[in-house]
């Protein structure tokens, strides 16, 4: 006798992981809009440049 099988198979398996990985990109895009680029800024640098002319 066959016993039922109620798993969603690997159809539901593969919509659960592509919304798990959408919802954790959301995440990550909604923290990086909130806190922006946490890199060390960058400070403008002056360099005298010396033309060879008369």
């Amino acid at each position: 006798m066959a016993r039922s099988d109620d798993r969603p198979g690997i159809l539901g398996y593969l919509f659960r992981l592509i919304l798990i990985l959408l919802l954790l990109g959301g995440l990550g895009f909604l923290a990086f809009a909130y806190f922006g680029d946490l890199s060390v800024p960058t400070e403008p640098h002056s360099q005298p440049v010396e033309l060879g002319g008369q």
